[in-house]
């Protein structure tokens, strides 16, 4: 049974922003840094500190963590466990690592939707969010080709294809409820 919606592909394609707009329940997971304005825990983030991250990591409750512009970001197994055990579904945008780490846990219970636009589009995304980030940028094609390896479907979600794929994602998603 499906439980877990990844979505995957490079920062700036919009994978958090398809997720939120099909209304699916989140995993919230985990991360070291401050929370921005509006932020509670629990809600985007659970927020911790480092170290309680890092010995949640040692007593293996995550499934997997990495750490981007000195913060860590965590995925907790109870999270994953808890939506398998009651039999629900929830979604997660992760980056290649934890794609990698789910496809190879939790390979039969997760549905990885591989999200993609074109590098032109991911830059004014970004730029436009206030993220400048070259080093983002340096790795689209890693990711992309990651992802070509890892999604089960390939969302292009380019401006111009934008209400088509929240349709399409829709209809998907409604044919793995009758799946339950």
């Amino acid at each position: 049974m499906i439980n877990i919606v990844a979505f995957i592909g490079p920062s700036g394609v919009g994978k958090t922003t398809l997720q939120r707009s099909l209304g699916l329940n989140p995993i919230i997971t985990w991360t070291s840094r401050l929370p921005r304005k509006g932020e509670k825990s629990g809600v985007e983030y659970h927020f911790a500190t480092r170290d309680e991250i890092m010995q949640m990591h040692r007593d293996g409750k995550l499934l997997e963590y990495t750490e981007y512009k000195g913060n860590l970001y965590a995925t907790s197994l109870e999270s994953i466990r808890r939506l398998i055990e009651f039999g629900e579904i929830g979604s997660i945008v992760v980056d290649c690592n934890g794609a990698l780490k789910l496809k190879s846990t939790y390979s039969a219970n997760t549905l990885f939707l591989g999200v993609f636009a074109t590098l032109e589009e991911c830059i004014t995304r970004l730029s436009s969010r206030g993220e400048n980030d070259d080093m983002r940028l340096l790795t689209y094609h890693e990711e992309i080709n990651v992802m070509q390896h890892l999604a089960d479907i390939t969302i292009n979600n380019s401006q111009s294809n934008w209400d088509r794929q929240v349709n399409t994602i829709q209809l998907i998603l409604k044919g793995l409820q009758h799946f339950e």
